[in-house]
C-alpha cells in the first residue's frame, strides 16, 4: 500500500510542476502570439474595409456622372 501512496504523491508533485510550467511558460507565450495574430487580422480587416469603401465611392461618383449625362 505504501507504494501506491508514493506513486500518488509523486504523481501529484509532477502534476503541480506541469501546471506551474503551463501557467508560467506556455500561457504567456500563447497569449503574446494570440495578441499578435489579432493585431495582424485587425490590420487586414481595416485594409479590406478601405478597399470596399473606395469601391463604393468609385461607384457613387460613376453613378452621379451617368445621371448627369
Amino acid at each position: 500500500m505504501e507504494k501506491f501512496e508514493e506513486i500518488g504523491k509523486r504523481l501529484e508533485e509532477e502534476l503541480a510542476r506541469l501546471r506551474k510550467f503551463v501557467d508560467e511558460e506556455v500561457a504567456p507565450a500563447t497569449e503574446r502570439r494570440t495578441a499578435q495574430v489579432l493585431r495582424e487580422a485587425s490590420e487586414k480587416l481595416s485594409e479590406a474595409a478601405r478597399k470596399l469603401e473606395a469601391r463604393v465611392a468609385a461607384r457613387g461618383s460613376q453613378t452621379s456622372t451617368d445621371a448627369k449625362s
